[in-house]
């Protein structure tokens, strides 16, 4: 009897977890004892939240792996992307249909518009498509506008690595560095000093701070060579 009593009980226990389970959307492991959440058809929409981006400064990665730097400024409905190596940018205007999560840019250039759909937007990252549908995935850095985000560019950077190669090592005639932005939305930028086909020095640094390592596992700062 206490057997058949405790099957019952057991029985009924899983009717009333399944139903709070999908009332809830958090199904409890009987095994471990653990909670994990169940994806909801609410918590689903907002992981497909096609919401327009956020003011501030966002890194852009393109399917070709090329990166640059996109500043968002909705009152002045105006979006201009700039390049890393120089900080030169170009500005477009913009229209934002949110019940199709779509920009519009106007530009002056050849195709006057072009269209950017919003498919995933979690507020810190994002994902447009272009008209070919290929993704371009978003990083947001900063919620300054483009005046007051101050930052090292590329080329800055390559001649700071290069004085601070030259202050702990010496000469660096016949020497060539390069700088690219790491495309993880870290903002953080690898300079490489090569001669001829050996690199001599790699520096990994934050492009707002100029601090970093060196690939000898060093600290620098390069913003102390910074002109």
């Amino acid at each position: 009897m206490k057997s058949k009593l405790s099957k019952l009980i057991a029985f009924l226990l899983v009717i009333i977890l399944g139903a709070a389970a999908a009332v809830t959307g958090f199904a409890v492991s009987a095994a471990s004892g653990t909670t994990v959440t169940a994806r909801s058809s609410t918590e689903k929409g907002s992981r497909d939240l096609r919401s327009a981006l956020r003011d501030g400064i966002w890194q852009v990665l393109y399917k070709t792996g090329v990166t640059k730097l996109l500043a968002i400024d909705s009152q002045a409905r105006t979006v201009t992307l700039i390049e890393p190596d120089t900080g030169a940018g170009k500005t477009a205007s913009f229209d934002y249909i949110e019940e199709l999560g779509l920009y519009q840019l106007h530009t002056d250039q050849a195709d006057p518009t072009l269209n950017r759909r919003v498919i995933e937007n979690n507020g810190n990252t994002a994902a447009v498509s272009d008209e070919n549908g290929d993704i371009i995935s978003l990083f947001c850095l900063d919620s300054a506008s483009k005046e007051d985000f101050r930052y090292y560019n590329l080329n800055q950077l390559c001649g700071m690595a290069r004085t601070c190669f030259e202050k702990e090592y010496g000469d660096s005639r016949g020497m060539r560095f390069t700088a690219t932005m790491n495309a993880d939305g870290s903002f953080y930028a690898t300079i490489s000093g090569m001669k001829d086909d050996k690199k001599e020095i790699t520096y990994t640094v934050d492009m707002q701070t100029g601090r970093g390592t060196d690939s000898n596992f060093e600290t620098v700062d390069l913003s102390q060579y910074a002109e």
